[in-house]
């Protein structure tokens, strides 16, 4: 299975929208988004420190992985701050795609950043 990184961005700002800290977000829960490629993308979330959860991390025969999160942490705001905006989240695809590159937190947070700083040059 492929990360996918617009999954990734609409479950961090999904469990952002979160009421509380004292409820969770389900991979199965996410509007749109296959339940087994969000408890993908998740998974890898967590492990990364991105956001903060748990849940049935491998396969089990017969189960599907769940993962639930609770929050994101400092980093995982950093990131989704870098690219909560439609037009800057599109910029970033466009961008990474011209150039050939592949996409990874370091690299989105890069391009997001000279996207950012453009914009703010040239308002």
């Amino acid at each position: 299975m492929k990360r996918d990184w617009d999954a990734i961005r609409k479950i961090l700002i999904t469990i952002e929208d979160l009421p509380s800290q004292d409820t969770q977000l389900d991979s199965d829960q996410i509007e749109g988004i296959d339940p087994g490629v969000a408890a993908y993308n998740m998974r890898l979330l967590l492990k990364q420190g991105l956001i903060e959860g748990g849940g049935r991390m491998e396969s089990m025969p017969g189960a599907s992985p769940w993962i639930f999160a609770t929050r994101l942490t400092w980093e995982g705001h950093e990131l989704l701050d870098s690219v909560r905006r439609d037009t800057v989240w599109s910029r970033v695809k466009s961008i990474v795609a011209e150039k050939g590159l592949d996409l990874s937190v370091d690299v989105v947070k890069t391009v997001a950043k000279i996207v950012i700083e453009a914009m703010l040059k040239n308002p």
